[in-house]
């Protein structure tokens, strides 16, 4: 659980903390060469949840963050600033969905060696309440040779009017293209989400009508070793289709050919009869809207998966191996569209994520 990524976040967003310390907020221990003042944050301690590989609807989390300054007057301020910035908060925060977080009190606090070092260390104890928070643990690894997830009953939830795909990718070395996403049409016209191995480039478009409406990524993030977020937008009452990349535009069209009917077919992995992709695939997403900027910022989430059960226009939404048995892989969303991995095994399952 990224329980110290949420209080770094806030700690650092919150205006008197950030003028105080800066940047100089680290987990457990700080560098020796740091200047002063800064902050170290513990995760203490947790209740167990008794849950071996998803989250229980509620954890509560123990948490002591210490200030430590040169003089008094500055470490008595910086707590002051840091109870200030937490105690009482809520939101999501890094993928963590914080219910509430109560200030249990000031555990210490002293003057190292009478002053001798001129270092003073103020400690406060927090108790945080987690609900719904990510647990992510495992991708599905394909092997690019028939290795794919059938999600058919996916395909009629998706609106033909407007709506966005989201996918966490990790490609490996694809001697072929390969695709991340396909949904289709009445049989023939398609939206899909690839990679175009002879330009090595990422595209999503539409083709329907004989002619094709396409959005494109040309920076190279083939076998870089690195989790990439993609998202492809589209909009018949914008008349567009867009691309992102790690949480940026990337391109845009200036047309949308007709796009009408029922989707039939779905799948991740594959085209639906072939075109193997061949890496890890994590946290795959559909909604019944097009994507603002902002709310894939906020999914991107500087690399770090957010949570997504907040977005009401989401219709599926598959972890891709948490809490999955095989061979199904469940929706996480409230249509439980479960998707069926063919043609692998369990240990097709990998931890191996983005951790931003």
């Amino acid at each position: 659980m990224e329980v110290g990524r949420a209080i770094y976040n806030i700690l650092k967003n919150d205006n008197a903390v950030s003028q105080t310390v800066g940047t100089r907020i680290s987990p457990n221990v700080m560098s020796q060469t740091s200047a002063f003042p800064f902050i170290v944050y513990d995760v203490a301690s947790d209740s167990p949840d008794d849950v071996k590989d998803t989250t229980a609807p509620l954890d509560e989390i123990k948490v002591m963050i210490s200030g430590y300054a040169e003089d008094y007057n500055t470490a008595s301020k910086l707590a002051n600033y840091i109870r200030t910035a937490l105690d009482r908060k809520s939101g999501n925060y890094y993928g963590v969905d914080v219910q509430s977080i109560n200030f249990d009190g000031y555990d210490d606090i002293f003057d190292d060696d009478s002053g001798a070092d001129g270092i003073y260390r103020k400690s406060l104890g927090f108790t945080m309440r987690i609900t719904n928070s990510l647990n992510n643990i495992y991708s599905t690894e394909f092997d690019g040779v028939d290795d794919y997830v059938d999600i058919d009953s996916a395909a009629s939830t998706i609106s033909s009017t407007a709506g966005s795909i989201s996918v966490w990718a990790k490609l490996g070395n694809m001697a072929s293209s390969g695709n991340f996403f396909r949904v289709q049409v009445d049989g023939s016209n398609l939206i899909h989400l690839f990679y175009l191995a002879s330009s090595d480039e990422i595209r999503f478009g539409y083709n329907g009508g004989g002619s094709a409406t396409i959005a494109t990524i040309t920076d190279s993030i083939e076998n870089d070793g690195n989790w990439h977020h993609l998202v492809g937008t589209w909009s018949t009452s914008a008349n567009e289709i867009k691309i992102y990349l790690d949480g940026t535009l990337k391109d845009t069209t200036s047309s949308l050919n007709t796009l009408t009917g029922t989707f039939s077919a779905a799948g991740i992995g594959w085209n639906l009869t072939s075109n193997y992709y061949l890496g890890n695939i994590d946290e795959v997403s559909v909604f019944n809207a097009a994507l603002s900027a902002s709310d894939v910022t906020d999914i991107y989430n500087s690399g770090y998966p957010a949570t997504l059960g907040n977005y009401s226009t989401l219709t599926s939404w598959w972890k891709m191996g948490d809490g999955a048995t095989y061979p199904t892989i469940p929706d996480d969303s409230s249509n439980s569209n479960n998707g069926t991995l063919t043609n692998g095994s369990s240990a097709d399952f990998v931890a191996d994520v983005p951790e931003g």
